[in-house]
Formats: C-alpha cells, sequence, structure tokens
C-alpha cells in the first residue's frame, strides 16, 4: 500500500491508494467525535504508551544496526497480521457479508509490508541473508499481541475486532512508525515501509468506527473499552520486548494507566 502525502491525516485530506477511499480529515474529525466514548480512552492510553522507554530508545538510535532485535520480531508481526485479516475475512459468517470488502482491503493492503521490510533489513546489513529471519525466536509478547488477533477472528465478534485492532493497535502502530520513521530518515536509512504506514494506520484507526454496531448499551460500550485497551497493552508490552524490557501498562476503562504491585525475581 502507498500514501502520498506525509502528513497527518487530520491536516488535510487523506489520500490512500486503490484499496482505500479518498476521505477528508474533516470526516475522520466528525467519526473521532462521534464514538468519543471510546476514542478518547483510546487516545489517553495511547498516550501514556508514547512516553514510555522504548520511545526513547528509538530517538537515540544511533544506526539503523540498534533496530536489528525490533526489526526482527516486528517483521514476524508484520508478516503474520494480513494472514489473520485473511482468517477473520475467511470465517466472516452470512448475515456480516458486507463487511468483507473491509476485511479484504486491509489485509491486501497489509500483505506484502513484511517483503518490503525484509528488503530494508538486507539493504542495512542487518542479515546477511533472507534465511536468517527463519531463526528468530518470537517473544512472548510479540506472540501475545498476535494471539489476540487470532482470539478475534475466531470470536467473529466484529465490534471487538474494529476497537481491538483498526482502533487500538492501528493507532499505537500509528503512533510507533511517526517516531521510527523520521529516526530512520536521521541515520539515513529511511524507506518506504517505515513511510507508508504513517498515514494508513491512522486512516485504519478512525475509520474501523464506523463500522462498530449502533446503539450499543453501556455494558457493551464498557466491554469494548476493555478489549480496545487490552491491545493497547499488548501492543506496549511487545515492543519493550523488542529491547529486553518488560513493561506491561494496565489502564482503566478512562484510558489512565492503573498502578499494580510488581512482583520481581530475586
Amino acid at each position: 500500500m502507498s500514501v502520498s502525502q506525509s502528513h497527518s491525516t487530520f491536516s488535510g485530506p487523506v489520500v490512500l491508494d486503490q484499496h482505500y477511499q479518498l476521505i477528508s480529515s474533516e470526516r475522520l474529525s466528525e467519526i473521532a467525535r462521534q464514538y468519543d466514548w471510546i476514542v478518547g480512552p483510546i487516545h489517553r492510553a495511547s498516550e501514556t504508551v508514547r512516553g514510555m522507554p522504548f520511545f526513547e530508545f528509538i530517538q537515540h538510535m544511533q544506526s539503523p544496526r540498534d533496530f536489528k532485535a525490533c526489526a526482527c520480531q516486528l517483521y514476524y508481526h508484520s508478516a503474520t497480521f494480513p494472514k489473520v485479516m485473511g482468517l477473520m475475512l475467511g470465517l466472516t459468517p452470512m448475515h456480516e457479508n458486507h463487511m468483507m470488502p473491509f476485511y479484504s482491503a486491509h489485509a491486501s493492503g497489509e500483505s506484502t509490508h513484511h517483503q518490503l521490510l525484509l528488503k530494508w533489513m538486507l539493504k542495512q546489513g542487518l542479515l546477511q541473508s533472507s534465511d536468517e529471519i527463519r531463526a528468530v525466536i518470537t517473544t512472548p509478547e510479540t506472540n501475545a499481541c498476535v494471539n489476540l488477533a487470532y482470539q478475534m477472528a475466531v470470536e467473529q465478534d466484529r465490534d471487538k475486532w474494529l476497537v481491538a485492532l483498526n482502533c487500538g493497535i492501528e493507532r499505537c502502530s500509528n503512533d510507533f512508525f511517526k517516531v521510527v520513521a523520521p529516526t530512520m530518515q536521521r541515520l539515513g536509512a529511511g524507506d518506504e515501509y517505515f513511510d507508508i504506514h504513517v498515514e494508513a494506520d491512522e486512516h485504519h484507526s478512525i475509520m474501523g468506527l464506523e463500522y462498530i454496531h449502533a446503539d450499543l448499551s453501556p455494558e457493551r460500550q464498557r466491554m469494548l473499552i476493555a478489549k480496545s485497551l487490552e491491545g493497547i497493552t499488548l501492543w506496549a508490552a511487545m515492543l519493550h520486548s523488542w529491547i529486553g524490557m518488560t513493561a506491561v501498562p494496565v489502564f482503566d476503562l478512562e484510558g489512565c494507566l492503573v498502578h499494580r504491585p510488581v512482583w520481581q525475581c530475586h
């Protein structure tokens, strides 16, 4: 998927490739206001994640090689997500057939991204051959984040899928690439792989809201907020595992950080 603009989707028209329609920044803002009951908690939680140590690590990188461990884990995340989207599409029940174009467009748009990342890793000398990526052991946190998507696909709960993946994780993914892309540019290692996600992921995180069922009960809204924040928790834990750190931020239903006692083995 290619993007023709490099600015935030809230600063002007959003122009994506053939997989997505043209949509104005005003329309995105309107959608966000309409679903403020969940957008607010998601944005508060994602802002907390942006202030965590992983982003300091990225900003202080001195070489693309500093990103090697992250890139190897990211490859598996990037390669697995379109497969899960395909599973969501393949298991779509008949009464949900109207969602098939949405799922298929997202899966198609993501399907080649892991190849772009692998090409970049080879170009930068992070890997000597593409075969090396097969020896990477994914962290438990990377597996947990991906497994959430598998859980949502099996459940076939459209609302949970949208809030956890399209709204929660894609929002955090946008924040991730907004920091990584300019850092790679600064290091002389910029690449299409990093740039394309900035616009696309922000687009996904907002547009998915339009497909949530209307007239939700307060109980259902709370359940969906919790599921979206679970996605953000798992995403943040995954990122920090890539730099050898255990960090699992948990949020209340307002999107505020919950302070839990931390057990440490001595």
